[in-house]
C-alpha cells in the first residue's frame, strides 16, 4: 500500500480532524487578520461575530466530514481530491498566519517596547506582560524567532519541503503553546497556537511511514564500542549520576529552606539605639528588607518599597543544620579576605525571628517578619 492509498483510507475521526484543522483554522486566521482592522464603532460586535463564525465553521466541519465519510462508504467519494484541498488549505493558513507573526516581530509590532511595562515592578506584572517584557528585551531574539517562523512557513508552501517546514516550525510553536498555557496569555491566542501545533502534527503524521523508514534507513553505521553490558551500564550511569548529584545538591541547598523568603525589618537597633522608621533615606545600612535566597545568597536592602541593587548589600551565608548556627560572610571591606559574622537567631517560628550580629564593629539587633508572597 503506497502513501496515497494510506491517506485515502481514513476513519471518520481522521476526516473530522482534517476538516476541523483546515476549515476552522482558516476561519480563525481570517478573523485574526480582519477583526482588528474593523472601525471602533464595530468593536462591540467583534467578539460575538468571531464566535459565531467559529461555531459555524465547527458545525460545517462536522457536517462535511460526515458527508464525506458517507459518500466514501458508497464508493462515490473522491477522497484524494478532498484530502488535497484540505491539506493545502491547512498548509497555507498556517504559513500565512506565522509569516504575519514573523513580520510583526521584524517591524516591532509584536514584542515592541512598552513604556508602562518597563516602568512597572516585575512582581506587579501578569503572565502576558512578563512574556512581552522578556521577549521585547532583545530585538535580536525576536528577529531570530521571526526568521524561523517565516522560513519554516515558506517551506510549508511547497509539497516537496513540507517536512522541512514542519521540522523548523514545530519546536518553535510547541514552546509558544507552553508559554500561552503556563503564563495565561489568553484563550484566543492559546486556541490559535494549539490549532497551529495540531495542524503541523497532522502534516507530520501524514508522512509517518516515510519518517520511520528514513530513521531506520539512516541509523548510525559506526561500530559499537565495548560490550553490550558496558554500554548498558554507561547509559544507566548517564541518567543516575546527574540525578544523584542534583538530589545531593538540592538537599544541601535546602537545609536552610526555613529561612528562604523576604523578611521585613520591623525594628532595628544599632549599638542599642533604635533606628528611625525613615532612617533608610540617609543611611544605606538601615535595612528595611532582607532577602534570604537559596544557593547561599542574602541581600540587605534599605528601600522598603522595592529592591535597589546600587544601595543593597550582598552577602553569603552558611547554615549548619546540626548545630543550628547561621554565619554571614561579608565581602564589603576586603573581597579577598571576607569577614565571617556569626548571627544569633532567637524566637524563630517561621513567621518571625530576632537577629543579633556584629557588623562594621556595630552591634545590630533586628526583629524580622516574613512577608508572604
Amino acid at each position: 500500500m503506497n502513501s496515497n492509498e494510506r491517506q485515502t483510507n481514513l476513519k471518520w475521526f481522521s476526516k473530522l480532524s482534517l476538516c476541523f484543522l483546515a476549515i476552522v483554522g482558516a476561519i480563525n486566521t481570517a478573523l485574526f487578520i480582519i477583526l482588528p482592522l474593523l472601525p471602533n464603532k464595530l468593536s462591540q460586535i467583534v467578539v460575538p461575530v468571531g464566535l459565531l463564525a467559529l461555531v459555524l465553521a465547527i458545525l460545517f466541519s462536522i457536517g462535511f466530514s460526515m458527508y464525506w465519510h458517507h459518500k466514501e462508504k458508497k464508493g462515490i467519494s473522491n477522497s484524494i481530491k478532498y484530502i488535497s484541498w484540505l491539506t493545502t488549505l491547512l498548509r497555507y493558513w498556517i504559513a500565512f498566519l506565522l509569516i504575519d507573526f514573523g513580520f510583526q516581530k521584524i517591524f516591532e509590532v509584536n514584542f515592541n517596547y512598552s513604556y508602562h511595562i518597563n516602568d512597572s515592578l516585575t512582581s506587579a506584572l501578569n503572565g502576558q506582560e512578563l512574556t512581552w517584557k522578556y521577549y521585547g528585551f532583545s530585538y535580536n531574539l525576536s528577529l531570530l524567532l521571526a526568521l524561523f517562523q517565516i522560513i519554516g512557513s515558506f517551506f510549508l508552501l511547497f509539497k516537496r519541503t513540507i517536512l522541512v517546514g514542519v521540522a523548523i516550525l514545530l519546536p518553535v510553536i510547541l514552546n509558544i503553546v507552553l508559554i500561552n498555557v503556563f503564563y495565561s496569555i489568553g484563550l484566543i491566542t492559546l486556541f490559535t497556537s494549539i490549532s497551529i501545533t495540531l495542524g503541523l502534527l497532522y502534516l507530520l503524521l501524514q508522512q509517518k511511514v516515510n519518517i520511520i523508514h528514513f530513521f531506520n534507513q539512516y541509523k548510525s553505521t559506526l561500530p559499537s564500542i565495548g560490550t553490550a553490558i558496558s554500554r548498558s551500564i554507561a547509559r544507566v550511569l548517564c541518567v543516575v549520576i546527574p540525578f544523584l548529584f542534583v538530589i545531593y545538591y538540592n538537599y544541601d541547598v535546602h537545609l536552610s529552606k526555613k529561612y528562604f523568603g523576604k523578611w521585613k525589618v520591623a525594628a532595628m537597633t544599632r549599638n542599642g539605639n533604635l533606628i528611625a522608621e525613615n532612617g533608610w533615606e540617609k543611611d544605606s545600612l538601615a535595612w528595611k528588607n532582607i532577602y534570604f535566597e537559596e544557593r547561599g545568597k542574602i541581600y540587605y536592602c534599605p528601600n522598603p518599597s522595592m529592591y535597589v541593587d546600587s544601595t543593597s548589600i550582598l552577602m553569603k551565608y552558611n547554615y549548619d543544620d546540626k548545630k543550628n548556627t547561621l554565619k554571614m560572610i561579608s565581602y564589603e571591606k576586603n573581597p579577598k579576605e571576607p569577614d565571617t559574622i556569626p548571627v544569633q537567631v532567637d524566637h524563630f517560628n517561621g513567621k518571625s525571628m530576632e537577629w543579633k550580629m556584629i557588623f562594621y564593629k556595630d552591634t545590630l539587633e533586628m526583629k524580622l517578619e516574613k512577608v508572604t508572597p
